[in-house]
């Protein structure tokens, strides 16, 4: 096994010693109990049934109310699902622990393609630090032509060599480059299935923008999307900006595999932060991936639902400072 593996601990450390949310409390116990976070605060919280009432009792309160110390088994796993929130929109007792909280790895999956662009960028950056010039390409078009193209594929396998002298393992220890590549790749392949989602988000600006021309003549609806609009450019300048450190991230090569573990744990951190902001946005997708750009009830009621989430999520900020 390659030095990335090593990367991955079977156990995080501040990790449960469970690996389910086994709880012992008969609270726990009630018919359809859940956690989620709650509408308005986004507070983890258990979510139950009394009679025809659904009753949300947040964490601290539901603590103090049914005497579940910190330090009991029940108070601990109750720590572990406000971490765990951040993965999952939902969880029932008896689920099975998130394993970004368990130790550091995804428990979503990648299709192999986002391995293989994963691999490819990093080919490429390999077969441009050869040359003295580094370059990180995103470009999906260049990306492929270039990674297929025999001289790229020629220079990356006289490079392993040049790297393992480099980074102090020595020449006769290439394999082991080739091994830490495939390891980063396959932690990379997260971050370009994000990527992916991603583009949905894009989409969805893209249609807003073409229904400002579509409502032309209606002040209302290009009122309202123009205050969409103004709502989700701060998001999208995040998500541009946090996909861009992932690029830039590989953009010494060098440096990456000498400090690999640290790098490892960067692009984690990086896949869960992506991962929990575009959570938020698939019911967003659901509604806005299939709908025409025509004028019509079903797009005026998109509007609507997304002006509605861009204000909850995205509230206009305040500056306070004196002027």
């Amino acid at each position: 096994m390659s030095n990335g593996a090593a990367a991955a601990p079977a156990h995080r450390p501040g990790a449960p010693r469970s690996t389910h949310f086994r709880f012992e409390h008969k609270v726990f116990a009630v018919k359809g109990a859940r956690f989620a976070p709650t509408q308005d605060t986004e507070e983890a919280a258990l979510h139950v049934m009394l009679g025809d009432l659904q009753v949300a009792i947040v964490l601290p309160t539901l603590r103090y109310e049914f005497g579940i110390g910190s330090d009991c088994n029940d108070g601990e796993l109750l720590g572990v699902v406000e971490r765990s929130l951040r993965f999952v929109k939902e969880i029932r007792p008896n689920d099975s622990i998130p394993r970004e909280v368990l130790d550091g790895t995804a428990s979503w999956s990648v299709e192999e393609r986002h391995r293989l662009i994963a691999k490819g960028r990093l080919s490429l950056q390999i077969a441009s630090w050869l040359n003295g010039e580094e370059a990180v390409v995103v470009d999906m078009d260049s990306l492929e032509q270039l990674v297929e193209d025999p001289v790229t594929q020629q220079r990356v396998e006289r490079a392993f060599a040049e790297i393992a002298e480099r980074i102090g393992i020595g020449r006769e220890r290439k394999s082991e480059v080739v091994e830490r590549i495939d390891d980063l790749a396959r932690e990379l392949s997260y971050i370009e299935a994000l990527r992916e989602r991603y583009m949905a988000v894009r989409e969805i600006m893209s249609k807003l923008s073409q229904l400002v021309r579509t409502y032309r003549a209606d002040r209302t609806i290009t009122q309202e999307i123009s205050r969409v609009r103004s709502l989700l450019m701060r998001p999208q300048d995040e998500f541009e900006s946090l996909f861009a450190q992932c690029d830039a991230m590989t953009g010494e090569i060098v440096s990456v595999l000498k400090t690999f573990d640290a790098q490892v744990q960067f692009v984690r951190e990086m896949r869960d932060d992506l991962h929990t902001r575009l959570m938020k946005w698939d019911d967003e997708i659901s509604i806005w991936k299939p709908l025409e750009v025509v004028r019509g009830e079903p797009t005026e009621n998109a509007i609507k639902h997304i002006y509605r989430f861009a204000a909850r999520h995205y509230p206009q900020r305040q500056d306070w400072r004196s002027r």
